[in-house]
């Protein structure tokens, strides 16, 4: 390779210095089309790069939106299970025998767990307050109730929580809400 080098720089500097020019001056135009390629094919390289990093980010967000919404269909099931462990809780008795007081703990236990991997995967409870402003995103209305003490688009009574998982809605709370009197 070096003699082929030292051949050529020996043919350039043998050549009179008009023919050297001439020759120069036929590479330029070809010198500057590769210069372009160059460029070209460089920048293309630089957008692939760019292309193939987006993409990979692109999938470890869809990976991780999988592994947290993946349960989404199941978890909307469990709700009307933990819904009827919290209304058994709410009508349990005053006066109970020893059996009976051992089971309402077995189902509070039960209720506390089913909360406990609900939290584990995500999950939250949509459980808004009385005087809160109505969110469509959030809640959903079963009622409207007139009434002065709030104004209109007002909570007024929680029927049954609603939850989210992630940033996702599972289920919208369902409450009682305030209209205006007419």
């Amino acid at each position: 390779m070096k003699d082929k080098e030292k051949n050529h720089q020996d043919k350039a500097s043998q050549l009179e210095p008009q023919e050297a020019s001439s020759e120069n001056e036929a590479l330029t135009p070809a010198l500057t089309i590769l210069k372009e390629e160059i460029e070209a094919l460089n920048d293309r390289l630089i957008r692939s790069a760019a292309d193939a990093e987006n993409m990979r980010k692109r999938y470890e967000k869809q990976i991780e939106e999988a592994k947290i919404y993946s349960i989404s269909n199941f978890a909307k099931d469990l709700l009307s299970v933990g819904d009827n462990l919290s209304r058994a809780l709410e009508h349990k008795p005053l006066e109970t025998t020893d059996e009976v007081t051992n089971i309402i703990a077995g189902v509070e236990m039960t209720r506390q767990e089913m909360i406990n991997i609900f939290t584990k995967y995500k999950m939250k409870e949509i459980s808004p307050s009385i005087g809160d402003k109505f969110d469509y995103n959030l809640h959903y209305a079963v009622t409207q109730v007139p009434n002065t003490e709030y104004p209109a688009g007002t909570i007024l009574q929680l029927v049954q929580p609603g939850y989210m998982i992630g940033e996702r809605l599972l289920r919208p709370a369902t409450v009682t809400v305030t209209k205006a009197i007419e």
